[in-house]
């Protein structure tokens, strides 16, 4: 069992996961072995925040006398004036009564289960010149639940300036059947020291059901394979491939989400607001133009008023699998120098190629209207329709955006592997090793829908086009191990993306004049230290620092709403870490 708790206003989870299981051989030839095990493991969290109240907040509308012996409809709470107008309230100085009244504390809980069983069968068929043909057969069951229950503010609506959510609950069952061979061709032969084919299948049926109403989707005879080629010509170098295709099932979240609504701006999500000008600026293209014209927007139209209606769900019945393909080619040299007898060298390189086709993701109410009026099917295109237009004060207004899960059209990654390793044997000193991880990225391409265009990200803020890691280690006879580590990304830029969108890096604000946004990012080194005493053969003892020269993100400007703002200290990227220095002590013992 694992129990994490964090602050006040933040999450408390719980985490059990058992396992049993059992082996053994079948006897006779042919080394035939049996495994079996099952699995169930559960996920409790609860989340607790502080909301302030829509229904408290909407107390201060229209309000002519005092508000005392009334009852909000929602919170039940007892009406306290507010000082809406007041400077030291408007500052933040509220009374602990106005406190009470305008914010109350809620807990959400979420609830992930999963129970599962797999039963393999492993041996060799029959043995051929080269060696014995392997083989491994096996199946999986799993059923997967979620349960996620906001807290009540939430649920009711009643969160000012928050998003309205609704109970996620459902189950998958997935089952599995696979197998695999592995055929050595040729050994011991010039030129072929040894060459082993190998290939996999596995089918995979998944049905998805949803709780609130029982509504089931089934996403049958997903069949998934991998073909691989070992070649060694000798003891110095080896050449490597495979290509292989898979699949994954959407995700219990991404199938039952409940409806969230928020309310974006018309500004903030509408091409067709001032869409003259918007052209003449460059900001929309002319098809957008055209098809914002078809559809009756004046040509002024300002977009101004009542907000949208933005409602997330889940894809349940809609959604299908992500499919993807993968090539990879590469090779192993293993150099031997006479000079370095005690040193070991294995240099690793591999090209890759990863296409991915219905990825799965929400479009969001901007993508979804933008590509609808670029789209060259206006207004037949699936995206036209989850949207509408037609709110009573303002007829031209976006009034409804339904943003649920859907695939996407392709994304594409290729690139260049490297791996290095060293070891040297110290004699009585111990053994030193050096190892380095590096990916040069050639290609990261995404195309959201199939109306839009394809881009390459690759170099820009969260795809860097090289990455490395790099880790030394010195372990003494005397069970004293020695570690640091260094963790670099590379240097980013969107300053070419950002020029032909613009056509200049630089913007021109009648509020802020001139502003040139920071669009590169610098390399980043993050550097990690440890010591490791092994005592008596049971115990390990583990100190060191993360960080150690407390490295922070680089900053970088963003354009949102077609303002320019500072994404604080960090990127929006995955890559870099959020925390600084941070020391930390590990304890393992065997038993």
């Amino acid at each position: 069992m694992t129990e994490q708790r964090h602050s006040r206003s933040g999450l408390h989870r719980i985490y059990y996961r058992g396992v049993a299981g059992a082996r053994g051989d079948f006897g006779g030839t042919g080394n035939w072995r049996w495994e079996a095990y099952g699995q169930y493991s559960k996920s409790i969290g609860r989340y607790r925040t502080q909301q302030a109240l829509q229904d408290a907040y909407d107390t201060g509308y229209f309000q002519t006398a005092s508000c005392v012996g009334t009852v909000t409809p929602i919170s039940g709470k007892q009406c306290v004036d507010m000082r809406w107008l007041d400077p030291n309230f408007l500052a933040g100085d509220l009374t602990q009564a106005e406190k009470d009244f305008y914010f109350s504390w809620e807990e959400g809980k979420t609830v992930y289960t999963q129970k599962s069983g797999e039963a393999t069968i492993t041996g060799d068929l029959f043995k051929l010149p080269a060696g014995a043909v392997g083989i491994a057969l096996g199946a999986t069951i799993r059923e997967d639940r979620i349960n996620d229950v906001p807290g009540e503010i939430t649920r009711a609506g009643n969160a000012w300036g928050a998003s309205t959510s609704g109970i996620t609950a459902g189950k998958s069952l997935t089952k599995e059947a696979f197998g695999e061979i592995n055929v050595p061709v040729l050994a011991d032969k010039p030129f072929f020291q040894n060459l082993t084919l190998s290939a996999a299948a596995r089918i995979t049926s998944v049905k998805s059901t949803r709780a609130s109403d029982g509504v089931s989707d089934s996403d049958n005879g997903n069949w998934t394979y991998k073909l691989g080629a070992n070649w060694a010509l000798n003891d110095t170098f080896r050449l490597r491939a495979s290509y292989g295709t898979s699949f994954r099932a959407p995700a219990l979240f991404e199938q039952f989400l409940a409806d969230e609504t928020s309310f974006p701006r018309q500004t903030d999500i509408d091409p067709c607001v001032n869409w003259a000008a918007a052209l003449g600026a460059g900001r929309i293209t002319q098809r957008i133009a055209d098809n914002c014209a078809a559809d009756g927007i004046p040509n002024n139209h300002p977009g101004g008023g009542v907000t949208a209606t933005a409602t997330s769900r889940g894809g349940l019945g809609l959604l299908e699998a992500e499919t993807s393909k993968a090539m990879v080619v590469g090779g192993v040299l293993t150099p031997k120098f006479g000079f370095l007898p005690d040193t070991t060298i294995n240099i690793a390189v591999d090209y890759f190629d990863i296409k991915v086709k219905g990825q799965i993701t929400q479009l969001g109410a901007r993508n979804i209207i933008f590509g609808c009026y670029d789209s060259d099917n206006f207004p037949n295109d699936p995206l036209c329709d989850l949207f509408t237009r037609g709110q009573t004060a303002a007829p031209n207004n976006i009034n409804e955006v339904r943003d649920q899960f859907v695939n996407i059209a392709r994304q594409r990654n290729s690139g260049v592997d490297l791996n290095v390793n060293i070891r040297h044997d110290l004699g009585k000193l111990g053994r030193l090793s050096f190892t380095a991880d590096m990916t040069w990225q050639t290609k990261d391409i995404f195309q959201l829908l199939p109306t839009s265009p394809a881009e390459d990200d690759n170099g820009e803020v969260g795809s860097p086009q090289w990455v490395g890691d790099f880790r030394l280690t010195w372990a003494t006879n005397g069970g004293t191990t020695l570690y640091y580590g260094m963790n670099v990304i590379g240097g980013t830029s969107n300053v070419q993306e950002y020029v032909d969108r613009n056509g200049d890096v630089c913007v021109t604000n009648a509020l802020r004049g001139t502003y040139c946004p920071k669009l590169t990012t610098p390399a980043v080194f993050y550097h990690n230290a440890s010591i490791t005493q092994e005592i008596n053969d049971r115990f390990e003892i583990t100190l060191g620092v993360s960080n150690l020269f407390n490295t922070r993100p680089p900053r970088v400007s963003t354009l949102n709403g077609g303002t320019i703002s500072m994404i604080g200290p960090v990127v929006a990227a995955s890559q870099y870490g959020f925390s600084g220095r941070r020391g930390f002590i590990s304890v393992k013992s065997k038993f």
